[in-house]
């Protein structure tokens, strides 16, 4: 049989099923459960006794896979809420190995144990990927909100890099941890890894604004790559002079932004590509995780139709009011998105300032570094 190396292999695969509008990659949320009640979370608010007990159970789980298998999909990412949380976590990662899929799972560390490790250790995942916000035993679990939970995932990547699995551990900054990034930083790089911070917070799945009041200040965003003077960190956003334009506001009348054409489609992302695919815990397809309706649920409707009903959404929505989102010069820069739009504005073509303030500073620091 002919190798090929992996990069050319999912670049070929991806190429391919984008020209076919057929899914390849799918994120399953196998449950909201999790053992931790995270500040920042977008989904703790499903982390609740009525709503774990309408889950889907093992043999649906399966059914669904199935139906995947049967599809074309190649990859799959086991999320959550936490899926290791899951007593026949197991059994379903077993039975999606036995498929072929190639498997990622997100998790936390807290429930990770020795026996999946032990079962990692035959039959590996692509990768694991571990959220860790703090390195300190105080810091973390006044995020986590659960005591003795630093211990716990502490215990957990030490089995994971002990194993020697796959492993990457991501970081999301927030308002709590941003004076502990350096030792975050330095811890995990320290086990051979890369630092992997996001900034990016939007409100619950219900509508619950808590997560956005974490938010960092667009400055000091900008301020984590050293690309800003220092004595931006404490202060609100401040215009950065360019040659040719005074401020930020006038960063549309640079060359490079100038020649862009605003477009009244309300989705330019990726969703509306027809690659990827969401699994909600209760078997419901549905465009993305902020954006949870339209929703088909597979047991009752095969993949390929359950895709095109979303994707024919997504495809048809255009901007229904007027939105300074809908002629933005700097919108394919933008941070900004309607899911995150629908969720803390109730509208997806509404704009949201933190992200339109990024947005700006961001293209005119681009333009001024480029001029000056």
């Amino acid at each position: 049989m002919r190798e090929i190396q992996y990069k050319k292999f999912s670049w070929y695969t991806h190429k391919k099923n984008w020209r076919i509008n057929k899914p390849n990659v799918c994120q399953f949320e196998l449950t909201f459960n999790c053992g931790l009640h995270c500040r920042h979370c977008y989904s703790d608010c499903y982390n609740k006794p009525s709503y774990l007990k309408k889950e889907l159970n093992t043999e649906q789980v399966k059914f669904i896979l199935d139906k995947a298998y049967k599809a074309g999909i190649i990859w799959f990412c086991f999320t959550g809420g936490d899926p290791l949380t899951r007593r026949d976590f197991l059994d379903i990662y077993s039975y999606a190995k036995d498929k072929g899929f190639i498997v990622t799972v997100f998790s936390n560390a807290y429930s990770m144990s020795e026996e999946i490790v032990e079962y990692f250790k035959k039959r590996s995942p692509f990768v694991i990927e571990i959220t860790l916000n703090a390195v300190t035993q105080e810091l973390y679990e006044k995020i986590s909100y659960v005591k003795g939970s630093f211990s716990k995932v502490m215990q957990g990547i030490d089995l994971i890099l002990k194993a020697c699995l796959p492993l990457k551990i991501k970081t999301q900054i927030t308002k709590d941890n941003l004076e502990e990034l350096a030792r975050i930083k330095k811890f995990i790089e320290e086990r051979g890894l890369v630092f992997r911070p996001s900034f990016d917070l939007h409100a619950r799945l219900n509508g619950d604004l808590a997560p956005c009041n974490l938010r960092i200040s667009p400055c000091r965003v900008l301020n984590l790559d050293g690309k800003v003077k220092s004595d931006c960190i404490n202060e609100p956003i401040k215009d950065l002079p360019t040659k040719k334009s005074g401020s930020r506001q006038n960063v549309g009348k640079t060359s490079k932004i100038k020649n862009q054409t605003p477009n009244t489609v309300l989705f330019r992302c990726a969703i509306g590509g027809g690659d990827g695919f969401n699994i909600d815990p209760y078997g419901n397809t549905f465009p993305c995780t902020c954006i949870r309706e339209p929703r088909v649920n597979l047991l009752k409707e095969d993949i390929e139709k359950a895709q095109k009903m979303v994707l024919d959404w997504v495809r048809s929505r255009t901007f229904t009011t007027d939105s300074k989102c809908k002629t933005c010069l700097i919108r394919e820069s933008c941070f900004n998105c309607p899911g995150k739009a629908i969720l803390e504005k109730g509208s997806l073509g509404t704009p949201i300032e933190w992200f339109c303030e990024l947005g700006h500073l961001v293209a005119s620091y681009a333009e001024a570094k480029k001029e000056v």
